[in-house]
């Protein structure tokens, strides 16, 4: 039966496939069903965990920190790393299944059991005394405004640090330094709840077992394909010879691979492409022809240079998938460093009082230090 021409669009969209036999190509793939079963298997066995059980029924009292963080790192990983494919049909179904058994996952390994807040910390204790302070002057009302989650960031002050860092891991630019990072920090704090003991981890492990095989059969480096996604995609803009088109997409293929081009390398690429010798003026002038298409005409590169020559660099924003989601897995980034920030340096109870010279402003100084990289980086991922 012949589809009518709006459903055409819809139906690509739902089975639009990763490509290169990686992650899960649509919905009648045997891969998008045995990683939903994965998924769900592994909520159901973090559900039945006794570390959220209160009377033989399931009790989530962890607070709101804990679920903002897995939200901030399941969307860091999915929706601004792009490595479960892309953010549509089938794998964008999955990715939010994804995250009921990794809000669980982040929860039992970086909590406390369920039980209600009392944890006598000393920061804990300066947000009450506030408070109180706050209503004897009468200023009750404007404190009922603060919601209880911003409260709740910084009663427990080892998970909010704990919160600090991993906004820190998920800024450094490069990919394998943001993966390593975040491995070994979730690894920091599994190992520190098995040290605990006295408990069964049965369904912890169970669920974590089934969370980590749904994410490997759905893994795609998807950010590879999306570049040259949008090179293919640009490169439609005006019409070129076919020795062009593939030099052109040799040129966009090493930029990708070495983050930049030299001079040598294009005149080699053009050289082999067109049947050129090495210094003929026909060279000299398929180069430049070539080099300016790709500037001005394309837009697939820009010029930098250096003591060591001139580069070409491809543009960055052709790694990123045009979708909305991109935003929540920065932008909540943006919003608590700086909500941290301001609270921390704020406070008039330090980790280090402030009393003591030199040393008394040290951990305001390396909070606001690790805040503003955070802060930059996020609003430089923004503008692209």
């Amino acid at each position: 039966m012949k589809l009518s021409g709006w459903m055409q669009p819809v139906c690509r969209w739902l089975n639009e496939s990763p490509g290169g036999g990686q992650g899960v190509p649509g919905f009648r793939s045997w891969r998008f069903w045995a990683v939903l079963v994965f998924y769900l298997g592994g909520f159901l066995c973090l559900v039945r965990d006794p570390f959220f059980q209160n009377g033989g029924v399931f009790s989530y009292q962890q607070g709101m920190v804990t679920l903002l963080l897995a939200f901030v790192i399941v969307a860091a990983l999915c929706w601004e790393m792009m490595l479960f494919g892309p953010p549509r049909g089938a794998n964008l179904l999955l990715q939010f299944v994804m995250c009921l058994p990794a809000f669980l996952f982040i929860a039992r390994i970086v909590s406390l059991p369920s039980a209600p807040v009392e944890d006598g910390s000393m920061l804990s204790a300066v947000i009450d005394g506030v408070a109180n302070i706050g209503r004897s002057v009468g200023v009750a009302r404007l404190l009922d405004w603060i919601p209880y989650w911003i409260c709740d960031l910084f009663r427990n002050w080892q998970v909010t640090m704990f919160f600090m860092v991993m906004l820190l891991a998920l800024s450094f630019r490069k990919l394998g330094m943001r993966v390593a990072l975040l491995v070994l920090l979730i690894a920091v704090e599994l190992f520190a709840v098995f040290d605990k003991g006295g408990a069964t981890f049965r369904f912890l492990i169970a669920g974590m077992l089934c969370l980590f095989a749904g994410m490997a059969l759905q893994f795609c480096r998807w950010e590879r394909m999306a570049y040259y996604e949008n090179v293919v995609a640009r490169l439609t803009v005006a019409p070129i010879e076919e020795a062009g088109l593939r030099a052109i997409l040799r040129i966009a293929a090493q930029g990708r691979e070495d983050a930049r081009v030299s001079e040598e390398a294009v005149s080699r690429i053009v050289a082999g492409e067109y049947g050129l010798s090495g210094k003929s003026p026909e060279l000299h002038q398929a180069v430049s022809n070539l080099t300016a298409r790709i500037l001005y005409e394309y837009r697939i590169m820009h010029l930098s240079g250096n003591d060591s020559g001139t580069f070409l660099v491809p543009d960055e924003r052709l790694c990123c998938c045009e979708t909305l989601l991109g935003g929540l897995a920065v932008w909540p980034r943006v919003i608590l460093v700086t909500l941290i920030a301001l609270v921390w340096v704020l406070l008039p109870i330090d980790l280090v009082p402030d009393a003591i010279p030199v040393f008394g402003v040290l951990d305001d100084v390396a909070v606001t230090i690790l805040s503003g990289i955070v802060f930059r980086n996020a609003m430089e991922k923004i503008r692209r």
